[in-house]
């Protein structure tokens, strides 16, 4: 049976085709999630689209199928994982179920999509703790700590030192700094997970804007990315975060507290100012009429040298005062 066209999708008679064809997106989209894990935001960020797209179309039975049907399968590995994962397509079905037409500013619906799937750790934590009757958090943290030094073990770095032309002094030094790096991860996680849910409730929008739009459910229109713009203030954040790193060096009574505030705020408006940077250059190059397989070669060329990807903050901080792109600002 062939699926028919989305633009017959508000008729009844390809009622079932289409609801097949949600379906497989959101099991598509779960896919990713679970077997791309350097892009499962993108994937968790598409995940609720179908079936908030049946449930703005008031199609409640058929988004409540749609959302089950598309992660059944996970129910048979992490039962309170899948219940978190309903929860969350639920509250972003009805999130824009309660914006349809109503022309809400874009900023202010990534900020509530974000919250929306940064609610979703704690709710599967607060679930976990339950049922098991123990604090799911501290496990997760101590479980990580043992697999990071039983990786970095001695046996390990015996057989390492067997297959690389390395002196074992120096292994046992980069496989010392590795791990402590490694152990220091969970005390950057708040900044990560803002970042994380950030970039989801972001692609959630815009993933969701022009599958809506085709089928006639209204949204506010969300800026193109190359006028993407901060306000001046926010240079601010970045600030903080380095100063709250810079402090602990003059009085160590403040390290180990100011100093990871300052690495967490470091994390969140240093990716808000590198996707700024970004689009900044992108603007540059497009007014330059660079082509888009040169742009893309361009960038590739920066992220693969951390000395040139530290030009991107910064361009996307000088923009804030300098307008690059000449975009018209309000005053």
């Amino acid at each position: 049976m062939s699926f028919e066209s989305f633009e017959n999708i508000n008729n009844n008679s390809p009622r079932k085709a289409n609801l097949a064809l949600m379906i497989l997106f959101t099991v598509a989209a779960m896919a990713s999630l679970a077997f791309l894990p350097f892009a499962g935001f993108a994937g968790l960020a598409f995940l609720p689209v179908p079936a908030a797209l049946l449930l703005s179309l008031n199609r409640y039975r058929d988004a409540a199928i749609c959302a089950i049907a598309g992660i059944i399968i996970l129910f048979i590995f992490n039962y309170i994982l899948a219940l978190v994962i309903i929860a969350v397509i639920a509250s972003v079905a009805f999130y824009y179920r309660s914006i349809r037409d109503k022309n809400k500013k874009p900023v202010y619906s990534v900020l509530v999509l974000a919250a929306i799937f940064s609610a979703s750790v704690l709710l599967y934590l607060l679930l976990e703790s339950a049922i098991t009757k123990s604090n799911a958090f501290t496990q997760i943290v101590a479980a990580y700590g043992e697999s990071v030094k039983s990786i970095f073990s001695g046996q390990f770095l015996d057989q390492m030192s067997s297959m690389m032309l390395l002196d074992r002094a120096q292994l046992d030094a980069a496989a010392l700094q590795t791990r402590d790096i490694l152990l220091f991860l969970p005390k950057l996680l708040p900044g990560i997970l803002v970042v994380f849910f950030s970039l989801t409730g972001l692609l959630n929008y815009y993933f969701s804007y022009p599958f809506f739009k085709r089928h006639g459910v209204t949204l506010a229109k969300p800026a193109a990315f190359i006028e993407w713009d901060l306000p001046w203030y926010y240079c601010w954040g970045a600030i903080a975060a380095i100063a709250c790193i810079i402090v602990p060096g003059f009085d160590k009574s403040y390290d180990g507290i100011i100093d990871l505030a300052g690495y967490n705020l470091l994390i969140i408006f240093g990716v808000l100012y590198l996707v700024l940077g970004i689009s900044v250059l992108w603007g540059l190059m497009e007014r330059f009429k660079v082509r888009n397989p040169v742009r893309i070669f361009i960038l590739i060329i920066i992220f693969l040298f951390f000395g040139f990807l530290i030009i991107l903050p910064v361009l996307g901080l000088i923009d804030i005062w300098a307008n690059f792109r000449k975009l018209n600002r309000s005053q």
